[in-house]
């Protein structure tokens, strides 16, 4: 009998031990759960000041394109564009070490700006949390989709194209040719300077066209003068501004189209070709 009660009594406190591991377990994975969504932290303790609901009555934002330089976590240069298109901002950005456009879509108000920015399958892979008194500069928060990272950002207004049309930013010096068409155009010139492809680049060139030779301007009057001067014109120093200039987000006014940093730059106009057609040709090479 006594026997038979020892067994019970540790069956029952068998029973009990296993309850009592199923409720422990039970209670704390939730927990351990919220530690973990703790531990990745809340983006609103550093973009509390930014708001998700932005009045866009306010914005300070007019048609036409806004191009900005500028840092995340101020060591990483990205260069950004945006538009404001009805009541959103749109837009994209790139790092200067990657050149591949992230896509931009937000709010603007007349203080804040919020940015959500999307990869090419439209997944949201983070946002930007800004202020600003003017739209020269922009400063905010950085925050990754899953609230992991989170980084200071800092943008500079470097150029502004008032009054142009959305998808049509350099349309005042190219009519017919698309964005698109100007960008590869402005591709395929870096590429010839890069590469020292002289016949390919002087097939590119409107003649005559004066360059600075020696620190002299000179008047180049057609191919074969261009290739037997290219050297003194596309000399060392220059060829690395061009070969690192962006190839988007490029100043535009009824001048031409600027490819370039500064003072050494390359211009580029739609002109009519002999056949009567619309061409992009380079109009004037400055050093």
């Amino acid at each position: 009998m006594k026997k038979l009660i020892v067994i019970i009594l540790t069956f029952t406190i068998i029973l009990t031990g296993c309850s009592a591991n199923n409720n422990v377990t039970e209670t704390t994975q939730p927990e351990n759960r919220q530690d973990l969504q703790n531990d990745i932290g809340d983006s609103s303790n550093t973009n509390s000041n930014i708001p998700d609901n932005i009045n866009t009555a306010g914005s300070l934002f007019e048609k036409g394109y806004y191009d900005y330089q500028g840092t995340i976590n101020n060591d990483i240069t990205i260069r950004m564009s945006l538009y404001p298109l009805e009541k959103d901002i749109v837009g994209s950005y790139f790092y200067e070490s990657q050149k591949k456009e992230i896509d931009l879509k937000g709010k603007a108000g007349g203080e804040d700006i919020l940015l959500y920015e999307y990869d090419e399958t439209g997944k949201n892979t983070g946002v930007f949390r800004g202020s600003m008194d003017t739209v020269d500069k922009i400063e905010g928060t950085w925050t990754s989709a899953d609230n992991k990272k989170n980084y200071p950002f800092t943008l500079s207004l470097i150029s502004n194209l008032p009054g142009a049309e959305y998808g049509k930013r350099y349309a005042i010096a190219a009519l017919k040719a698309s964005d698109q068409d100007v960008e590869n155009f402005i591709n395929k010139v870096q590429d010839y300077v890069m590469n020292n492809k002289k016949e390919q680049l002087s097939k590119q060139i409107s003649y005559p066209i004066t360059v600075k030779i020696d620190g002299k301007a000179t008047t180049i009057q057609n191919k074969d003068d261009f290739i037997k001067h290219y050297d003194k014109i596309f000399y060392l120093d220059y060829k690395q501004v061009i070969g690192s200039a962006s190839t988007k987000y490029m100043f535009a006014n009824w001048q031409g189209i600027m490819f370039g940093t500064g003072s050494s730059n390359i211009w580029i106009n739609e002109l009519t070709a002999t056949d009567g057609n619309q061409k992009l040709m380079i109009t004037a090479i400055n050093h």
